[in-house]
């Protein structure tokens, strides 16, 4: 849920892009990143395996205005696609106030985009998020490749309700910012009308064991930090600079500063000892995964500076 920090007058919201394996949402996040026009950004942080990864970096889009006079800084998320990554998209799914859906527009990955929204739905209400209120966009990714689905054809067996849909050539830039705008439009229309997207009924999310391996199609994880240009821009392939926020309609929105932070969607700094327990071992976990994956990139660094010494 959106977090409210008076003391830095600000306001973090949470954006998830989740998908099937290799539908293109690091690639998106990465064209986000590295849009020259996308200012007051952190580290983009990477955890990497063989196959696919979860990367985070947040921002702070002065372009969006205010909400209750607190500024609104965004985290982006990407989730692993990959069926024995479950855990991990259960935990980077835990307060969210919007996904991205990546699809992939090919004819042959119907079934995979199907058991991935599933899964979405699935982890959602295990985190206590309500699927039919949260602020969800499709995007309808790898528009250029032969034999994809019509946009209708993707609406009929993904979007029935017609939510916002963006078609998108991600490793193009194509479609990216707009995907961007519209989910969050959704999720400041969402705070703006004090909707509660939580589901007071489901049980609490355990803490995931993540130390425990998943196989050998897991492979090793890598863990990077880094601040410059992302894979896609180094091979050519540069990022629309199209303006991230030039055509949202969202600006300022009119409430008073103790109303908003009195509608169940929000948090206060303020919380019980159980949010603030719960917070903690969420925590905890992230950085357990984080070091395990260090400690792995540091002994096969070690592996290989060997090997090269001697040959």
């Amino acid at each position: 849920m959106a977090f409210a920090n008076k003391a830095i007058n600000e306001v973090t919201v949470k954006l998830v892009y989740y998908g099937p394996g290799l539908c293109g949402k690091t690639t998106n996040l990465e064209m986000i990143y590295g849009n020259p026009k996308l200012e007051n950004k952190g580290k983009m942080i990477s955890m990497s395996t063989e196959t696919d990864r979860t990367l985070f970096f947040d921002f702070l889009p002065m372009e969006l205005g205010t909400v209750g006079g607190q500024k609104v800084r965004v985290q982006l998320y990407t989730v692993p696609g990959q069926v024995f990554y479950d855990a991990t998209r259960k935990l980077v799914l835990r307060g969210t106030d919007g996904v991205v859906f990546v699809a992939d527009s090919q004819e042959s990955m119907r079934e995979s985009n199907l058991e991935s929204l599933e899964n979405l739905k699935t982890n959602l209400r295990v985190n206590r998020i309500d699927p039919e209120k949260v602020a969800l966009v499709f995007q309808y990714n790898k528009r250029d490749l032969p034999e994809v689905d019509t946009v209708e054809e993707l609406n009929s067996y993904l979007n029935p309700g017609h939510l916002p849909a963006v078609e998108a050539v991600a490793v193009q830039g194509t479609g990216v910012t707009a995907t961007l705008r519209a989910a969050i439009s959704r999720i400041l229309d969402n705070l703006k009308n004090n909707v509660d997207i939580s589901l007071a009924g489901e049980a609490p999310l355990a803490a995931p064991d993540m130390t425990a391996r998943s196989g050998a199609a897991a492979g090793s994880g890598r863990l990077s930090m880094r601040g410059g240009a992302p894979a896609a821009q180094a091979q050519g392939q540069g990022p629309s600079e199209e303006d991230p926020f030039g055509a949202v309609a969202v600006a300022e929105i009119e409430s008073s500063s103790e109303e908003l932070f009195s509608a169940k969607g929000i948090a206060d700094v303020v919380m019980d000892r159980a949010q603030l327990e719960s917070l903690v071992v969420a925590s905890r976990e992230v950085v357990k995964a984080l070091e395990a994956a260090l400690a792995r990139a540091r002994e096969q660094e070690r592996a290989l500076a060997q090997k090269l010494q001697s040959q």
